[in-house]
């Protein structure tokens, strides 16, 4: 792993070393702390290979606000598998409905490590497969290699794109943009303009090398900027 440059590379040995206890999917990416619009949640993720049509599925009907394994991760810090958290789920239409059909795409049980980052947000890696994982598996390389590479992949992220010098107002307007505040709320919060306000998002955007208004809050999270 240590010679793998793109999340790409990194989930090919993911793979390659989950497979070897019978896992065939990896997911990974950093849990929100607060309720979040769709089109902001897939910003969050840093890695993907499970099925696409399960993940077309899964961001297109909001199934992460449903999924047992995440409600588990808002207070779970040791590792878990799915169907440890299909048994804690509070909600029990939504485990039958996650679990179902994830099924019917070859995800029948899975392994959760969670991960804390630096910045004091929780990142989770989530491997899964077919079938059951024997009581006699030894995951512990699989919690191993989750801490390693979300750690190295946040890291790379972070230092590719180096902290930017951000004038105040743009600080001030990314910061309401991140508490969900919209271009006019922000306006009359900072008694500016609501284009002035677009203007400053647009200006931090681009310092960032953000692709987008959604994109640009998840960076400045991780590069603690803004919580």
């Amino acid at each position: 792993m240590e010679r793998t440059n793109t999340a790409a590379d990194v989930e090919d040995c993911l793979l390659a070393l989950a497979g070897e206890f019978g896992f065939t999917g990896v997911f990974g990416g950093i849990l929100p702390t607060r309720p979040l619009p769709l089109n902001e949640i897939s910003s969050r993720v840093l890695f993907q290979r499970y099925p696409a049509e399960w993940a077309a599925r899964y961001n297109a009907r909001g199934y992460i606000f449903l999924d047992p394994v995440v409600e588990r991760l808002s207070s779970a810090r040791n590792p878990f598998t799915w169907h440890e958290s299909y048994e804690t789920g509070t909600q029990k239409q939504n485990v039958e409905l996650i679990r179902g059909e994830a099924s019917e795409f070859g995800l029948r049980d899975g392994y959760v490590v969670p991960v804390s980052t630096i910045d004091g947000h929780i990142a989770a890696l989530s491997f899964g497969g077919e079938g059951g994982i024997p009581d006699s598996a030894d995951l512990s390389v699989l919690n191993f290699a989750a801490s390693y590479v979300v750690g190295r992949h946040l890291h790379r992220l972070a230092t590719r794109n180096p902290r930017p010098d951000l004038t105040p107002r743009e600080w001030d307007c990314l910061l309401w943009a991140g508490e969900g505040k919209t271009d006019w709320e922000i306006s009359v919060i900072l008694g500016i303009s609501r284009s002035t306000v677009i203007k400053h998002i647009t200006s931090a955007r681009e310092k960032l090398g953000a692709a987008n208004r959604a994109h640009a809050i998840a960076m400045a999270i991780r590069k603690n900027l803004i919580r």
